[in-house]
């Protein structure tokens, strides 16, 4: 009699136990960083830029055709939705907001 409850209990654990493996390799990963936005806030001169506006891809290479003042050593122009913003590269300084000319 002891030997049959003990494989009756044997058998409810390994079930139990195997139950809750299959329901965590049901659960599917969600992603919960979601990438940022730069116009999540108001950028104004004097402010510090987002890193991804220093990088040189963002740069506008042609600002004189643009209307654009020529960018000073260590400065560029990057476009930020309407506007474009002159910031300093070295430290992230936005020393000029101008909105685009249409």
């Amino acid at each position: 009699m002891k030997a049959k409850s003990l494989i009756a209990s044997l058998l409810v654990a390994t079930s139990l136990s195997t139950a809750s493996f299959i329901v965590q390799a049901g659960d599917t990963p969600q992603e919960t960083v979601q990438p940022s936005n730069i116009n999540t806030r108001d950028l104004k001169e004097g402010d510090r830029a987002p890193d991804m506006l220093m990088r040189k891809e963002s740069a506008v290479s042609d600002w004189k055709k643009r209307g654009l003042k020529q960018p000073e050593e260590d400065s560029q122009w990057t476009r930020v939705g309407d506007k474009f913003v002159l910031l300093k590269t070295t430290n992230g300084t936005i020393l000029e907001i101008t909105p685009v000319k249409k």
